[in-house]
């Protein structure tokens, strides 16, 4: 095997690992940087993704730090724009003659880098600095990660990249899946003239859903106030919801029910006006098979047949991990500390890296926050993603000010400094609401 000598060898190159690999390559003129990543082009799960798929929160915080994405503000960047975007990137690392990219290339462990196109090849690196595991938080798209469930021969199963190549119409169409994937097939269905009574919709749980409306830049640190004002006055779990949903934080499908899940989903009035004019939605539990004429869920049964077109949107996505240790003898772990703010999390990540502490140190100042999944979640989603920026502050004020992906840094200076302050206030009363909550009653 070939020998090679890098600073930082970042396993991933999607969304978090370019992050990552960008604060490095800005902030540190003189390091090498190696990525290797399995597929043949950055820009990670965007490359599987189905082509309708843009943001659902902001390009004015998404991407990596250094380099803007999309037309600011309100701007939502589309799937192709993603990918380009991410292109430009990369070859403006390589351009320096300081990162090289290794695609089609799986990481051994050790060092030991792998081609996929060729078993023979490989080469180990030995690592001056860290392994950087980007990998970790791994999104789960439905085109790479078939459907949890049996379908028969002959059934007409397609996951949501499917639906941007029909070529006939169906007479009926089962959107399986209630998440972000499930609400985007649901919505271009409709955008492309498919009445909602042929649209059934299986939902095995109902989430609440965020209001884009407040997750904009210049007025996100607002909302994130409202959350933990919520937080500390609320009775209980679904009290801190119905607070947020009457300031007009969050929406809810159904209003006859209270969402089980949270998720960060994000959409605006209209589309949310738009999913709600199906009404065959169904909440049977989760798809345990497809047959011919009818698909079996965990709590019944509903008919189907060789005129309907099925659309799996079932993969996890963001899955909620167990936490790690984000710094370890030669390596990192990137994980989101911040609630939902991915890149975000890697940036920041990368730049406690490259002060002058020691890894106790730098796991002492932000904890990983897990990707939430039921509402439970929020509280102590909220509560940890404030006290580790608030924390943070302490070591890189003016960075967090000037990083375009911390969404709260899009406030004015007086607002910016106004939030900091009755966040560090509030911080602590939130920690303790956590525990009354999450106290059995």
């Amino acid at each position: 095997m070939q020998k090679r000598t890098t600073d930082y060898l970042v396993v991933g190159a999607g969304a978090m690992g370019m992050a990552f690999a960008d604060v490095v390559f800005s902030e540190r003129p003189d390091a090498r940087i190696t990525i290797v990543d399995k597929r043949a082009k950055p820009g990670g799960h965007w490359n599987d993704a189905y082509p309708f798929v843009a943001l659902h929160q902001p390009a004015a915080f998404y991407g990596v730090n250094s380099a803007k994405l999309g037309a600011g503000g309100a701007d939502l960047a589309s799937h192709a724009q993603i990918l380009a975007y991410y292109e430009r990137v990369m070859n403006r690392f390589l351009a320096s003659g300081r990162v090289e990219f290794l695609p089609l290339s799986e990481y051994l462990g050790e060092g030991r880098v792998r081609s996929a196109a060729d078993d023979d090849s490989g080469m180990t690196f030995d690592v001056r600095e860290r392994v950087v595991d980007a990998s970790y938080m791994n999104v789960e798209v439905p085109a790479t990660h078939g459907p949890r469930y049996e379908a028969d021969a002959g059934v007409a199963l397609v996951p949501p990249n499917g639906l941007a190549h029909i070529r006939r119409a169906w007479e009926r169409y089962v959107v399986i899946g209630g998440g972000k994937t499930g609400m985007d097939a649901v919505l271009f269905l409709l955008d492309h003239g498919v009445a909602p009574g042929r649209i059934r919709w299986i939902v095995p749980h109902a989430a609440w859903l965020w209001n884009r409306a407040v997750v904009q830049p210049g007025i996100a640190a607002g909302e994130l106030l409202r959350q933990l004002h919520a937080i500390i006055e609320a009775d209980s779990v679904d009290d801190v919801f119905l607070r947020l949903e009457r300031q007009g934080s969050v929406f809810r499908l159904d209003r006859a029910g209270l969402p089980e899940k949270w998720r960060c989903a994000t959409v605006n009035a209209r589309e949310l006006e738009k999913l709600r004019t199906v009404e065959q939605v169904s909440d049977l539990g989760r798809v345990q098979r497809i047959t011919a004429s009818g698909i079996e869920l965990e709590q019944g049964r509903l008919a189907s047949d060789e005129r309907t077109l099925h659309i799996d949107c079932t993969a996890d996505g963001l899955a909620r991990l167990q936490p790690k240790p984000l710094f370890s003898p030669g390596g990192i772990t990137l994980q989101s500390v911040f609630m939902c703010q991915q890149v975000f999390s890697a940036a920041l990540i990368a730049r406690l890296e490259l002060l002058k502490l020691d890894d106790e140190q730098r796991n002492a100042v932000c904890e990983p926050v897990p990707h939430p999944e039921h509402k439970a979640d929020l509280p102590s989603c909220v509560t940890t993603s404030l006290g580790n920026i608030l924390d943070a502050h302490r070591y890189m004020p003016l960075w967090l000010r000037r990083c375009r992906l911390n969404l709260m840094s899009h406030e004015s200076l007086l607002n910016y400094c106004l939030a900091a302050y009755r966040a560090r206030n509030a911080v602590s009363r939130a920690r303790m609401s956590v525990q009354r909550l999450q106290s059995p009653a």
